[in-house]
């Protein structure tokens, strides 16, 4: 993984904090939900998914009503349908796992988590995080991450510019830097010391 100070293109940070190990689990997870719920040979490569992940990025920039839309005669945007066949797009995508989700504990159990299906990947992100060499001067505050998708701890902030989302508390550097991050699960999720939620917070992030 390369250093903060070494990073020279958008593709090296990328890489920085979506490392190899990470990628090569989503491979796995993904062949494996195939083959578990369809018993389908998927063959997913490591090739493959950067291009997956790619044309979802992409995507994201260039808005369009529906999927199909991005291949279709008339409207077709190469840089994702030259990159991959809308059937095998359509195919990884059902199929995306990065964590397995049969040893997810259930709802209403002790130990459930309600991050546990990216619980592997936001972890290993957290640490990446955390080998940016830090500035002097940081502050925690509070943002929203737009979504307005079914989601058990989605939150309303009506004086946030997205009032709809997934809070996140964050500690950031003067510059903007990021250099850690603590998604809100809603109340219950963690135990709240005597101390309070906010202090909590803050002690979670230093």
């Amino acid at each position: 993984m390369p250093h903060y100070d070494e990073v020279q293109t958008p593709l090296d940070l990328f890489r920085m904090f979506i490392t190899e190990d990470i990628l090569s689990n989503i491979v796995d997870q993904t062949n494996l939900n195939a083959m578990r719920k369809k018993n389908l040979a998927l063959k997913l490569s490591l090739e493959e998914l950067r291009r997956f992940l790619g044309v979802q990025m992409l995507m994201s920039i260039l808005k369009l009503p529906a999927i199909r839309m991005y291949w279709e005669n008339g409207i077709r945007y190469s840089p994702v349908a030259d990159t991959m066949s809308r059937d095998r797009f359509i195919s990884l995508r059902s199929f995306f796992l990065i964590c397995d989700d049969t040893l997810m504990i259930p709802k209403g159990e002790v130990g459930h988590d309600k991050l546990f299906k990216i619980r592997r990947l936001y972890d290993a992100f957290r640490e990446n995080l955390k080998k940016i060499d830090p500035e002097e001067i940081q502050s925690i505050d509070e943002q929203m991450i737009p979504f307005k998708g079914r989601i058990g701890f989605r939150q309303y902030l009506k004086d946030k510019p997205h009032s709809w989302g997934v809070k996140v508390f964050t500690r950031a550097g003067i510059s903007g830097i990021v250099y850690d991050i603590d998604i809100y699960t809603g109340k219950g999720a963690v135990e709240i010391s005597e101390l309070g939620h906010g202090t909590d917070v803050v002690l979670r992030l230093v």
